[in-house]
């Protein structure tokens, strides 16, 4: 799961667009943190359609998968880099680092301890600086590569959370207790969804992706859900196809403002 991390993050630290229909109270509301919510992103408008190089064919090879990965992330870059500058915001590229091993191998362990899921392939970012993929046989053995942009568009959401300062607004919250640090990670979490939303619209007609196909996204992006039964640090899986939906439909970063969404929403 590309938030691995936050669930790390948040077990230590335990010792504008309306919701028609919902109610505005909310259980554990975000005060006074403006990087959270009025940050400048939100001001920056619908991210427009990107302009990038035809995909490589992914292929059934771990050489051939990581050609596609690098294509696919070169492309969100070119999608996001203009877009935020124009905002007279910060853009750097993420470092990309890509690994691939039989199924079964344990990787080494990356960010505060956390280990990859030795079962599937996944991405995370790591520090705000650097995305890093780690392939495993079920993207090689793919019929299509679906499930590597709905990945890696929510593991470029949270990396464009770390370009605007949302990372650092985030952790810089209080909490007072367990559940009110566990529902401020969902409200990075499903953010994170939401600017993955739009980063998949951006790139999805360059790309050559079909119309049809978008609610597969949405269905492929439930695997980042909370299992029924366990702690609550994504979402349920209502809610992140509920705010991958919204980014993908609007392109817009108000859309995306989860930070004042009621609780009910980030649930």
């Amino acid at each position: 799961m590309t938030m691995k991390i936050r669930v790390i993050m948040a077990m230590a630290a335990a010792s504008v667009l309306l919701f028609p229909g919902t109610a505005t109270a909310l259980a554990y509301p975000v005060e006074d943190a403006p990087l959270l919510t009025g940050n400048p992103l939100y001001s920056a408008g619908k991210l427009p359609a990107a302009n990038c190089a035809k995909k490589p064919a992914k292929g059934k090879s771990l050489a051939s998968v990581k050609k596609h990965v690098s294509a696919l992330i070169t492309c969100m870059n070119d999608a996001w880099g203009p877009y935020l500058e124009e905002a007279d915001l910060s853009f750097v590229p993420p470092g990309l680092e890509m690994t691939g091993a039989p199924l079964g191998t344990k990787f080494k362990r990356y960010c505060f301890g956390a280990r990859m899921d030795p079962a599937r392939s996944e991405a995370v970012t790591c520090f705000g600086t650097n995305i890093s993929v780690h392939i495993r046989p079920d993207w090689i053995k793919a019929s299509d590569d679906l499930p590597i942009l709905t990945e890696l568009s929510s593991v470029y959401g949270e990396y464009v959370q770390s370009l605007v300062d949302i990372r650092e607004g985030y952790n810089a919250l209080h909490a007072d207790d367990d559940a009110e640090i566990q529902e401020q990670l969902r409200r990075y979490s499903l953010q994170a969804k939401c600017l993955g939303g739009m980063t998949a619209k951006s790139v999805w007609s360059a790309l050559g992706y079909p119309a049809k196909d978008a609610g597969r996204l949405l269905n492929l992006a439930k695997a980042d859900a909370d299992p029924k039964g366990e702690s609550r640090y994504f979402g349920k899986s209502a809610n992140v196809v509920y705010w991958t939906k919204r980014g993908y439909s609007t392109a817009d970063p108000r859309s995306c403002k989860t930070w004042i969404a009621p609780s009910a929403k980030v649930s």
